[in-house]
């Protein structure tokens, strides 16, 4: 369930030590924050090192107030001045809701980011993980389309007129998809382009 409010992250060993903050969904927050500590880069190096030092289980979550989006900073400021946090970085409430970059500013984050890999290029999977992603995956799907449903799309679809740009694209899309599959192409590709 979607929550928006202001939450606590305190410690049980030592109850004085702890984080105030704010968010539109406090779960997935949560969450992230527990992703961070996990791969070591939280951004408070307060709760950080804590986290290193006692563990995770040590860390006690809990909402301390719902609140609409546009009370929050008021509302976390509130908390803020009341508890005086020992984990958070700054006794002023702030976050980038709404915030815009100017155009400078993407322009250079745009050439910084230039000629950089993505992070999973090359990066290969062991079979056992593959089995194991792909046991996750049996039975699920995410769109489950009943026959009525795929005849009345492919109705649709047959007859409309496929410009000869988009029939490139199509053809060199499956071209694509064929070579990185390592598959044969099959007969309905053959005739349908001619190759």
């Amino acid at each position: 369930m979607k929550i928006s409010g202001i939450y606590k992250i305190e410690s049980k060993i030592k109850p004085e030590r702890i984080y105030i903050g704010s968010a539109i969904n406090i779960s997935h927050r949560w969450n992230c924050h527990l992703s961070d500590l996990r791969k070591n880069k939280h951004g408070s190096m307060k709760l950080q090192r804590h986290f290193n030092k006692y563990g995770e289980t040590d860390l006690q979550f809990s909402v301390l107030v719902g609140c609409e989006k546009e009370d929050l900073l008021k509302t976390e400021q509130y908390f803020l001045d009341s508890y005086k946090p020992y984990f958070n970085n700054s006794p002023t409430a702030g976050n980038t809701l709404g915030f815009k970059f100017s155009e400078e500013s993407k322009k250079r984050l745009s050439e910084k980011l230039k000629g950089r890999k993505a992070w999973n290029i090359g990066f290969i999977l062991s079979e056992e993980t593959r089995k194991k992603i792909s046991e996750a995956k049996k039975g699920i799907c995410t769109n489950p389309m009943n026959d009525a449903m795929k005849l009345k799309i492919s109705k649709k679809l047959k007859g409309l007129p496929q410009s000869e740009d988009t029939k490139r694209k199509m053809k060199e899309g499956w071209e694509r998809r064929r070579l990185r599959l390592g598959k044969p192409k099959s007969k309905y590709l053959k005739l349908k382009y001619g190759t």
